[in-house]
C-alpha cells in the first residue's frame, strides 16, 4: 500500500510539474497574442488561466471528467464580458491553450477531439450566435502556410469537421437530472447522455418514458463545487426498448441553450 502511495505521489507531482510547464508557455503565447484581448490580463493571471485550462483538459481525458473544463469555459466567458472582450477573444484564448498543448505536450488530437466537443458544447450553449467553426478558420490561419492552405479546399476542412464532432458527440457521456411527471407517477432520474447535439440528447435509462411527455433536464447537472447548472424544458420524441431490458431515450429541448448561460 505504501508503495502505491508513493507511486501516486509521484505522479501527482510530475503532473503538476507538466501543468506548470505548460502554463508558462501558454501564458507567453498568450501575451504575444496581439488579436486576443486576453494578452491584457496580469502574467499571474495568466499563468493561473493557462494552468487551469490543462488541468480542466486532463481531468477530461484521464479520467472522463467534464465538469471542470465545462466550468472554466463559463467562467471566461463571465470573465471576458466583464472586461469588455468578444466571444471571438475567448475563441483564441481556446486555441492558443488547444495549439500550446499539442505542441508542446504533444497532446493526441483524435483523443483530444472529445474535449473539442465538450469545448463546443460549452461555448455554443452561452455564445450561440458566434459560429464555433470560427475556431478552425482561426486555427487553420494560425497553424499554416499559404501554400498549405491553398492545398486544402474550405468545403474539405469543414467536412472533416463536421464528421469528426459528429463521431466525437456520439461518445460524449455528460451527467443529466430529469425530472418530470406522467399520467401514472413522478419521474425522478439522474443517468448520463449517450449523445448530445443543441436541439436535444439521447440517454439509456431503467425507467419507462412516454413518447410527448413533457420533462425539466437539468444539462449538465455537476453536483460539485462551483457547478453551473441550467434546467430546460424538453419533450420526449423518441422511446425505444432495448434487449437489455433498458430504454433508449431521445428528447428535444424546447427552448435555445444559450438561455441558461
Amino acid at each position: 500500500m505504501l508503495f502505491q502511495e508513493e507511486e501516486q505521489t509521484g505522479a501527482q507531482v510530475l503532473q503538476q510539474v507538466r501543468c506548470e510547464r505548460f502554463a508558462k508557455q501558454a501564458a507567453e503565447r498568450i501575451k504575444s497574442a496581439e488579436n486576443c484581448l486576453f494578452s491584457k490580463l496580469l502574467d499571474d493571471e495568466l499563468l493561473r488561466l493557462a494552468g487551469d485550462w490543462y488541468d480542466a483538459c486532463a481531468e477530461a481525458m484521464l479520467r472522463g471528467n467534464y465538469a471542470p473544463i465545462d466550468i472554466w469555459i463559463r467562467s471566461q466567458s463571465r470573465h471576458a464580458t466583464a472586461q469588455g472582450f468578444t466571444p471571438g477573444d475567448l475563441l483564441q484564448l481556446l486555441l492558443i491553450c488547444r495549439r500550446s498543448a499539442i505542441e508542446t505536450e504533444s497532446w493526441n488530437e483524435d483523443i483530444f477531439s472529445v474535449v473539442d466537443d465538450v469545448m463546443q458544447e460549452a461555448f455554443g450553449s452561452i455564445h450561440g450566435d458566434t459560429p464555433w467553426n470560427m475556431s478552425l478558420n482561426l486555427e487553420h490561419d494560425l497553424g499554416a502556410t499559404d501554400e498549405d492552405k491553398a492545398s486544402v479546399p474550405i468545403a474539405e476542412v469543414e467536412r472533416w469537421s463536421t464528421e469528426r464532432r459528429r463521431f466525437a458527440r456520439n461518445r460524449l457521456r455528460f451527467p443529466v437530472r430529469i425530472s418530470g411527471s406522467s399520467s401514472d407517477d413522478q419521474v425522478e432520474d439522474i443517468i448520463q447522455t449517450c449523445s448530445v447535439s443543441r436541439c436535444g440528447l439521447y440517454f439509456v435509462t431503467a425507467e419507462e418514458y412516454k413518447k410527448d411527455q413533457v420533462l425539466k433536464i437539468t444539462f449538465p447537472y455537476w453536483n460539485v463545487p462551483g457547478g453551473i447548472n441550467g434546467v430546460y424544458a424538453a419533450k420526449v420524441v423518441r422511446v425505444e426498448r432495448r434487449q437489455d431490458r433498458t430504454w433508449g431515450v431521445g428528447v428535444h429541448f424546447q427552448e435555445g441553450l444559450g438561455r441558461k448561460a
